[in-house]
């Protein structure tokens, strides 16, 4: 098992590093050429990216679905016709996003908490224009991305998300580093590599390699699957939008009892902590086919030892995270710095209070994608829910008592209930799993 285990992890794992350490690269180059003010804007406009992110997860999900059902039952019309109907859906989704938001944009900043005339609502209102523009493009990528590999070619759509990742990079270098165009810059860089994942996936489709080929002269969506791929996709979007609510919610504590330095700071521990969740995600992801298939034929110690396999792995690497967060802040709080040491100062202190629960959040999610896969989808959910329901009353109540600290504080004491709940609800999983194998032999 162990060696199994490794050969579905390492590959999730990298593949979601590469992701991660993407993420922080670019809040490098905000944190360097823009300075706290840059990092503090790309903050306050990013919960209305993540509603455009949840829409493209919605989208992407529901068309997957609807098109492997279709593909399931023989329908390669159908299938087709799902396709045509989602990229129509996109359409709509992209022109009325801007068509929208464009004239509203002040309003939307203010109830971002982005209004004024400072410079962090310079650099927030650019960041946003730019990502309500081109919202089309946020969204078709991770739609082309899904339909890529739905489709069969998981290697083409893995290779769709690297080119975009490394070419977001090199965008964001000369567009920011070396033009000083500011966070509109990073947008623009960010819709460019976009816009080629989403031209190169749609050449994929009218090719004669795609399974389900576009061609020009039927190009006929299916009106039926509509509702179907609104509906099917719709938890990808609630997902999402907790998300953001979460992530407005920190912002506006952190403007009541704090400052634009705070919410710089709260942008350095978002960038790193980014990496170690993206790390844990794709352990997770790399462990659910194991215990799916496992669990599907009725195999209980395969079963146990992938789940203590994972457990072991995501306990290790959250101790590594946040050894590394607790004895050198200052030194990640300095990548993201223009030379500020008020900003390594806030980002140091924030790294250190806000990560204090790493093993303990990894392990809840690594215990969600276990229960998922083991189709124990109630628990889940209801780890998943417990998270905004307990974090929102934390975030109003701990500042009245700590101020600041108060704010850092409230997601890592979540996160440490949730994760020692979950500890118990594995803890009697394994034992039970151990004594079915001990039955079955």
């Amino acid at each position: 098992m162990s060696k199994l285990f490794w050969r579905y992890a390492i590959p999730s794992v990298a593949g979601m590093v590469v992701t991660g350490l993407y993420a922080i690269i670019d809040g490098v180059f905000v944190g360097h050429y823009v300075g706290s003010h840059g990092l503090a804007a790309i903050n306050l406009a990013y919960p209305m990216v993540m509603l455009q992110v949840g829409l493209g997860a919605m989208l992407s999900m529901g068309a997957a679905t609807r098109i492997a059902i279709r593909q399931g039952a023989g329908d390669q019309a159908g299938a087709r016709g799902a396709l045509l109907t989602v990229l129509l859906l996109l359409a709509l989704f992209g022109a009325a996003i801007p068509a929208w938001g464009l004239p509203n944009i002040d309003f939307l900043l203010g109830l971002l908490q982005a209004g004024g005339q400072d410079e962090v609502t310079v650099q927030a209102r650019a960041y946003l224009w730019w990502m309500l523009a081109g919202a089309v493009l946020t969204m078709g990528q991770m739609l082309i991305v899904y339909l890529v590999r739905n489709d069969g070619r998981p290697g083409l759509a893995t290779a769709l998300t690297t080119l975009g990742a490394l070419l977001n990079i090199l965008l964001n270098y000369i567009l920011v580093g070396r033009l000083g165009l500011g966070l509109a810059g990073s947008a623009i860089g960010t819709l460019i590599a976009e816009g080629v994942v989403v031209a190169l996936g749609m050449v994929y489709f009218f090719s004669r390699h795609a399974g389900l080929r576009l061609r020009w002269g039927t190009l006929r969506p299916d009106r039926a699957a509509m509702w179907p791929i609104l509906c099917l996709g719709t938890p990808s979007l609630l997902m999402e939008l907790n998300l953001a609510l979460l992530l407005y919610a920190h912002n506006y504590q952190l403007f009541r009892w704090g400052d634009e330095l705070s919410l710089a700071a709260y942008a350095v521990a978002g960038y790193t902590e980014a990496l170690f969740t993206l790390a844990i995600h794709g352990l997770a992801v790399g462990m659910q086919p194991l215990l799916g298939h496992a669990t599907g034929a009725e195999q209980p110690a395969r079963a146990r030892a992938a789940l203590l396999h994972g457990l072991k792995v995501c306990l290790v690497l959250g101790a590594a995270a946040l050894a590394a967060v607790q004895l050198f802040p200052e030194v990640i709080a300095a990548w993201y710095s223009d030379g500020s040491q008020a900003l390594v100062d806030a980002g140091g202190r924030a790294l250190r209070l806000h990560l204090l629960a790493m093993p303990l959040d990894g392990l809840a999610v690594v215990g969600c994608t276990a229960l998922q896969a083991m189709a124990m989808t109630r628990l889940a959910l209801g780890v998943t829910v417990g998270k905004t329901v307990l974090l929102l009353p934390s975030l109003g109540l701990l500042p009245l008592a700590l101020g600041l600290d108060g704010v850092w504080l409230a997601m890592p004491l979540v996160n440490a209930v949730l994760g020692l709940l979950m500890a118990g609800v594995l803890w009697r999983l394994a034992a039970r799993l151990q004594a079915s194998a001990s039955a079955a032999a």
